[in-house]
């Protein structure tokens, strides 16, 4: 369920102003080159739909240009660099930022078309040669998941409880007379009273209270009014505790609604699978119906709004997916380069980086270890790390080893607030199904079930025919369509609202006429 890479025109606004507003902000003396590097950059973003340039071409666009500037300012200095650059002619000047355009157009051509290889990758949809590497993953999320399910039936069988005990609450009308002895029954109203102080609600306690107020039915004392104000606050106490059960059993099954696909399908190894999976399952399980058949044939009738929020989440899902790819594949041959080429590293901006780095490894470290004396150990070894520094080859060595963990650190918390993205958008493909599926079925003239059972009937018939050509009651299909005279009103109400929209508006006089 993606959405390809078009172009359209009206997606480029933002791209044509950025380029207008370059030609204002450039130097005068090379404006000719300038201006056709800004034609050219327009003329690019205008080709590209919102998806692609906020996706690819701008991230391609910012790491390349980046790089390109980090190693030519290294190798020459900064002001080597501006004089080198200086020295060129504005024409060759504009033909160098053409071919970098080119370039960068060209990559985001290829990792558009790579775009569906890189989501299934991000998702688990790995070659069979990689299992022997997903297998422990899909064992966690396995383990997760057998968790949740585990802590919801323990959730299930307590709401039960609870149920069961304010049933058993005593009411006037179910009250059956059972004597006690005067001893006994100041006992049991201390244990009640007791039993108010817990944290917990006690199984059990409904049942003592039915007892005592057996015993009482027929007695007009204080021990009955002092029976009335523990029976309100046990009423009180059960309440809050059903509540927090439901509270705390709602909360487990969202999560084992949106992280992980229902039993009995499997798991897949990323968090990101889980997460597509458990939304593509959601109108086979309430609908009966394939969302990865469908979704092509009920996209292009969804509302414009409401497309553009999907396509729009989408979006944000690329991106961050994009960036969690770009920041160890461009970053960490980056970071040997300039480990090897730096002129010098110590009290430098390569030294405080690497400082840097060491933080974000630490930290990183002191989150992942579990045990103390592990996380002690990770400090001892950043101290060492950041005594050594202070020489220049150790430092250079850090530089390499220190960012390359650091890029990847920090691709992975991409790629995990990607997952957090990603929840949006599966959230807007089960509304999308939940709302809409009916425009599919008029658009194929199909006739409107009546109830879920035949719902179910008509998708799971329909999947099966648009996925292998037959069904398993051909004659179940019935064809509604539209009439004639109907069919007519909406021609004319098309033609008229074309017609409105062709109508010129009439001309503003800002002056008195003449």
């Amino acid at each position: 369920m993606h959405t390809a890479v078009v172009p359209v025109a009206a997606d480029a606004a933002a791209g044509r102003a950025a380029a207008d507003l370059s030609t204002d902000l450039l130097p005068r003396d090379h404006g000719a080159g300038f201006l056709m590097f800004a034609s050219v950059l327009r003329e690019i973003t205008g080709y590209f739909d919102r998806r692609a340039l906020v996706s690819t071409f701008f991230p391609v666009l910012v790491f390349l240009g980046a790089i390109v500037i980090v190693m030519w300012t290294t190798a020459s200095g900064v002001a080597g660099a501006v004089a080198e650059w200086s020295r060129v002619s504005a024409v060759v000047q504009a033909l160098l930022l053409v071919g970098f355009l080119a370039v960068v157009t060209f990559l985001t051509f290829l990792l558009g078309n790579l775009r569906e290889w890189l989501d299934r990758i991000s998702q688990g949809h790995w070659p069979s040669w990689a299992d022997r590497f997903g297998a422990p993953l899909v064992q966690r999320h396995n383990a997760a998941r057998q968790t949740l399910i585990d802590r919801d039936n323990l959730l299930r069988k307590r709401e039960e409880e609870l149920v069961g005990e304010r049933y058993a609450l005593p009411r006037p009308e179910t009250v059956v007379p059972a004597p006690l002895p005067d001893t006994e029954i100041d006992t049991r109203l201390d244990d009640l009273a007791t039993a108010l102080t817990s944290g917990a609600w006690s199984p059990g306690t409904a049942r003592k209270a039915a007892e005592i107020a057996g015993a009482l039915r027929d007695e007009e004392s204080a021990r009955v009014m002092r029976f009335t104000d523990v029976l309100v606050l046990l009423d009180e106490r059960l309440a809050v505790a059903e509540q927090q059960v439901r509270s705390e059993r709602a909360k487990v099954q969202q999560e084992l609604f949106v992280w992980y696909p229902q039993l009995p399908h499997g798991v897949l190894p990323t968090r990101l699978g889980n997460v597509v999976r458990a939304a593509e399952q959601h109108p086979s399980v309430r609908y009966r119906l394939d969302a990865v058949v469908l979704w092509t044939r009920l996209q292009p009738l969804l509302p414009k709004d409401f497309a553009d929020s999907v396509r729009n989440a989408k979006v944000s899902v690329d991106l961050l997916l994009t960036m969690a790819v770009f920041l160890p594949l461009f970053g960490a041959p980056l970071s040997w380069w300039l480990a090897v080429r730096l002129p010098r590293v110590v009290s430098t901006p390569a030294a405080w980086l690497t400082y840097l780095a060491m933080v974000v490894c630490t930290a990183t470290a002191c989150v992942v270890l579990r045990r103390a004396r592990d996380r002690l150990m990770a400090l001892a070894v950043a101290g060492i790390l950041l005594v050594v520094s202070f020489w220049s080859s150790t430092l250079r060595v850090e530089i390499g080893v220190l960012w390359t963990v650091a890029l990847f650190v920090m691709a992975y918390g991409l790629y995990r607030n990607a997952v957090h993205a990603a929840v949006a958008y599966t959230e807007r493909l089960r509304t999308a199904f939940d709302l809409y599926r009916w425009k599919l079925l008029e658009e194929l003239r199909i006739a409107l079930p009546t109830t879920l059972d035949e719902e179910r009937l008509v998708w799971r018939d329909l999947t099966q025919f648009l996925y292998r050509g037959g069904t398993a009651e051909p004659t179940g299909f019935r064809y509604d369509h539209p009439a004639p005279v109907q069919v007519l009103i909406d021609w004319q109400n098309q033609r008229a609202s074309i017609g409105d929209a062709r109508e010129p508006s009439p001309k503003r006089h800002d002056g008195p006429p003449a």
